[in-house]
């Protein structure tokens, strides 16, 4: 009985995407004869640090011990921790529900991190908990979003630990005012289900709108992606189509007309217009080839795409317009970080019978 206990209170986290050739710094944009693998760069952290604000409105962040343990690498995944084996990597489980809210409705990531790790041993992180929580202990946090302003959702996550919050979320929502925004908790729990985490999440979020929140056994995660998209449903929260100026792409005689995201990085980007491309095809999924100058509104980028995504990849400085296989589980898998600028709203079929090597042209809608 004492362990069933116990092991409500560890739950946990941890999900990949790129794409993007080698790039040069001619005059003309050109893609490399052959493309680097977009799957195999040297950046293989999932754990997003701390967040430079992206394109959207949303943010997800969490807490958990993926991600705030000095585990071994050969860490057992059926240990308390909740680690899942997802295609031969260790994931936590409070991560994949926030990956999963990601896939639905967009948003940057962010993994809350205490400035000192919790114990690798169970009944350590419970000693340590306990006591955090019984003397209201706010632990110091090791990241920051840069600005929160920008977000108007902000998705909270955290393993039910003691029927409660961990205390780093305490010490994550009093770090930001939260005023007017709205914020949505999810859990992850080892059977006790939320426990009073939410109204914990309302007490500390002050000013929020705090909507219903999800609460998912660990041993559920792996097959809760379509419970995730019903509850986001539910919640009314949908993904965000972009906004921005209209742009005209043509290429190999079509016409296609996408709309450019009003960010930094975009407008740098469209400041260079018209631009004209050689894009190559890479994978059956993407035309894609260097930039003429790197753009210096870069940001931290994120490892997913949708289909009709154009984007920039800071790591070769290259522009890419994703058409398919956005849901293949081998080709929508990315490790290069890329940052969307805009997203072609013509019908993408077309991409696939187009030739692989082609001179595109960006410009302004009139």
């Amino acid at each position: 009985m004492k362990r069933l206990f116990i092991s409500l209170l560890l739950l946990v986290p941890v999900m990949t995407f790129a794409g993007c050739g080698a790039g040069d710094d001619s005059s003309e944009i050109d893609i490399p004869e052959v493309p680097n693998d977009p799957g195999n760069d040297d950046d293989d952290n999932d754990n997003p640090g701390t967040v430079t604000p992206g394109n959207g409105k949303i943010l997800i962040a969490w807490f958990s011990r993926w991600g705030n343990t000095n585990y071994a690498a050969d860490v057992d995944a059926t240990t308390g921790a909740s680690i899942l084996v997802d295609k031969g990597t260790r994931r936590g489980t409070t991560e994949m529900v926030a990956r999963y809210i990601q896939t639905a409705v967009g948003g940057d990531l962010h993994l809350i991190e205490t400035s000192e790790p919790y114990p690798t041993e169970f009944d350590d992180v419970r000693d340590q908990n306990h006591a955090e929580q019984a003397a209201g202990t706010l632990p110091a946090l090791k990241n920051r979003i840069e600005n929160m302003d920008q977000y108007d959702i902000v998705f909270i996550g955290y393993p039910n630990w003691a029927l409660d919050v961990p205390q780093a979320i305490r010490s994550f929502l009093s770090s930001y005012d939260l005023s007017g925004k709205t914020v949505v908790p999810f859990c992850t729990h080892d059977g006790y289900g939320a426990g009073r985490t939410y109204n914990s999440v309302k007490e500390e979020a002050t000013g929020a709108n705090v909507l219903e929140g999800i609460a998912i056994e660990a041993t559920d995660v792996p097959s809760a992606e379509s419970q995730v998209q019903d509850w986001l449903e539910r919640i009314g929260i949908e993904r965000e189509e972009p906004q921005g100026a209209s742009v005209r792409i043509t290429a190999g005689g079509h016409t296609f007309t996408g709309e450019w995201l009003d960010t930094p990085l975009a407008d740098e980007i469209r400041g260079m217009f018209p631009l004209t491309a050689t894009l190559g095809r890479y994978g059956g999924r993407e035309y894609y080839g260097s930039m003429p100058r790197r753009p210096t509104n870069t940001e931290e980028g994120q490892l997913r795409f949708e289909n009709g995504d154009i984007t920039y990849c800071p790591s070769n400085n290259t522009i890419a317009i994703f058409y398919a296989k956005a849901d293949d589980p081998d080709m929508g898998q990315l490790t290069m970080r890329i940052i969307p600028i805009g997203k072609v709203t013509s019908d993408l079929m077309v991409f696939d019978e187009m030739d692989s090597r082609l001179e595109f042209t960006f410009d302004n809608i009139q």
